[in-house]
């Protein structure tokens, strides 16, 4: 009887103890398939994004690439930007001169452009080659004044006089400063000057047009 007893004994414990282990068992095979979201009743949106991030690749950039898309898109927009200013007809806008209610008003100006290219030319072709002296300098003035003045009236509109002014001086190592002052009409009034100098000698030729009413 003891010997039976113990048998059975020891087959209820073992019968117990068996679905224990199994149940262990399958919970610590279950643990991983719920961790990557394979059941059925596990999170769907952990396994979803698990998915994602295993099939695909993550996005990468790079510096010089973004550099080569901003050139691109710079370029771009320059030709589009000249493409659409070339269709477009150019129109030139005249925007009037503004002229003070105390300026005097000449129906035409004086042209300072032909005295100044005169002056270019005068003053080389006659003070090159030519050394100082006082009384070489004093008739080389007068003469340079006569002829800017006759070349600056066939260039005079009405009403306007001529005051022509020829330096003709020493060059040494001294600096000299010629300066005017007059009355201005900043509008009507004009004025043109050119320098020349050459190893021993300097000249400054200045001429002034002042319109008279």
């Amino acid at each position: 009887m003891d010997s039976r007893k113990q048998s059975l004994v020891t087959v209820r414990v073992t019968e117990k103890r068996a679905p224990v282990s199994t149940k262990a068992r399958t919970n610590s095979k279950a643990a991983p398939e719920g961790k990557y979201g394979t059941q059925p009743g596990a999170l769907k949106g952990r396994g979803s994004m698990g998915n994602i991030l295993s099939e695909g690749h993550p996005p990468s950039f790079s510096i010089s690439g973004l550099l080569v898309a901003r050139r691109l898109t710079k370029n771009l927009k320059e030709r589009t930007a000249l493409k659409i200013a070339a269709k477009k007809p150019v129109v030139t806008k005249i925007i009037n001169e503004q002229v003070p209610p105390f300026s005097s008003k000449p129906p035409q100006k004086f042209c300072s452009f032909a005295v100044q290219r005169f002056l270019e030319e005068l003053l080389p072709g006659e003070l090159s080659g030519i050394s100082y002296g006082p009384d070489l300098a004093g008739k080389l003035a007068k003469e340079m004044s006569e002829k800017i003045k006759e070349f600056a009236k066939t260039a005079m509109p009405p009403r306007y006089k001529l005051v022509c002014i020829v330096t003709v001086g020493e060059h040494c190592q001294e600096d000299v400063l010629l300066t005017s002052r007059a009355l201005w009409d900043a509008y009507a009034d004009t004025f043109v000057s050119h320098s020349y100098k050459n190893g021993t000698m300097f000249c400054v030729a200045s001429v002034f047009a002042l319109y008279c009413e």
